[in-house]
């Protein structure tokens, strides 16, 4: 099982729900970024993949029209 933090935590919770409000699901979110369909899918629910990687985090950001720090799992640079 993987462990992780709250803050991780909390940032799925908030791509989950700014996915909804944009009315997108995961899987096409996932598909935008050149992944399969259940990708985003997992890391909402299993937290596996642990962070996304930097540039697949600034395209979801840009298409949902926030900035990627609330989606992000791990401090960005």
């Amino acid at each position: 099982m993987n462990k992780t933090s709250s803050d991780e935590s909390d940032a799925r919770d908030r791509l989950l729900a700014a996915a909804r409000e944009r009315g997108t699901s995961l899987a096409a979110l996932s598909r935008l970024i050149g992944r399969n369909a259940a990708y985003l899918q997992q890391f909402v629910a299993r937290g596996s993949p642990r962070h996304l990687d930097e540039p697949d985090l600034r395209r979801i950001a840009e298409f949902l029209g926030i900035d990627a720090g609330q989606i992000a799992t791990r401090k960005t640079y």
